[in-house]
């Protein structure tokens, strides 16, 4: 088996996974509730939060998974993205324990852990990769469209096709939900009000940004600014008029769709004109991935194009240490000495 360690931001995970992609164990410690009074993660907390859970959680991951450390071939643990001070602590406590056992540590880039979540499965083994997918990773640090080249009995491929040039998707709804007084995190909240009573997205109309230059990067600082200026000038809050809210919490969660899936089609288009094989598949990850209305437009988007969508299931779409473990899966080349890993709070 293979352990997984996950430290990148405000979630202590850790899982076991067995060669063939089965989830055995994957224990998450939530910091939410930690959070939630400043409306944000704060570093500083969430880094002394993983040094309380994490040998914990590895101790009851060895018990749940009904395992031993004999069972344990390899710890794959996040070394980045991420706050640095977190994923010190992830990656210090892998290094001691694969040192310890002497096995090989493989470090995961974090958003390569996102990317392969859509092919967890809660029983059984995992969905078997295909060739080629398109991956989109939207949450509360990232906004990227990835090509995705898998070939069987070999490394993955990742090339980025676009990024975010400011804020990402996930943190434009925790800061835009905070201003009108919703809790963190901001997502499921807005969502929440969008699908109350008989909500007019209409009513608050917001602009899709481009740029001059007609790149496909995502841009969602000008939604918030335009989303927290309507909200000023319309008194919009939990304190206010709850129609008001819920137009308001439906407008601005539809830019924010409206901007994905116009970079979505521009890249499509753009893989078109090569003329080479399109990819067979689209999946989405990260914590955005699991907004209601965001998983039946893109499945609605795949039926018309006759694409296969992959969805994550909603407890593999928030950081996990299960999608890391199996992103170690993917790339057991990487297996190294624990002495020669690092966290890096970025990766090019």
């Amino acid at each position: 088996m293979i352990l997984g360690i996950e430290t990148s931001c405000d979630e202590t995970s850790v899982a076991l996974l067995e060669r063939d992609g089965t989830v055995r164990v994957n224990h998450i410690a939530s910091q939410i509730a930690r959070h939630q009074p400043f409306g944000g993660v704060v570093p500083e907390i969430a880094s002394r939060e993983h040094l309380q859970h994490l040998f914990s959680l590895v101790t009851r991951s060895l018990e749940d998974g009904r395992a031993t450390w004999q069972d344990v071939e390899s710890i794959a643990v996040t070394s980045g993205p991420g706050l640095i001070g977190a994923l010190l602590v992830g990656v210090a406590g892998a290094q001691g324990l694969a040192y310890g056992l002497g096995i090989p540590i493989i470090p995961i880039n974090h958003l390569e852990g996102h990317i392969f979540s859509p092919y967890l499965q809660s029983d059984g083994a995992s969905i078997p990769l295909p060739a080629r997918f398109l991956s989109l990773v939207i949450s509360g640090g990232h906004s990227s469209i990835y090509d995705v080249r898998a070939p069987h009995g070999g490394p993955a491929e990742v090339r980025m096709l676009n990024r975010t040039r400011d804020d990402a998707i996930g943190e434009t709804f925790d800061k835009v939900a905070k201003f009108v007084g919703l809790p963190y995190p901001g997502g499921p909240e807005i969502e929440k009000e969008a699908r109350k009573g008989h909500a007019d997205p209409k009513r608050f109309p917001l602009p899709i940004a481009h740029f001059k230059d007609d790149s496909a990067d995502f841009s969602y600082s000008g939604i918030k600014a335009g989303a927290i200026r309507l909200a000023r000038e319309h008194q919009i809050g939990v304190a206010g008029d709850p129609a008001a809210l819920a137009d308001f919490c439906a407008a601005f969660q539809d830019a924010l769709f409206a901007q994905l899936f116009d970079r979505l089609d521009v890249i499509w288009a753009r893989l078109k004109s090569e003329g080479a094989p399109l990819p067979s598949e689209v999946a989405i990850a990260g914590g955005v991935a699991a907004n209601g209305v965001l998983r039946d437009r893109i499945a609605e988007w795949g039926n018309a194009r006759g694409v296969i969508v992959r969805l994550p299931e909603k407890r593999y779409c928030t950081d996990n240490a299960a999608m890391i473990a199996f992103a170690g899966l993917q790339k057991p080349e990487a297996a190294t000495d624990p002495r020669r890993v690092a966290a890096r709070s970025r990766i090019r």
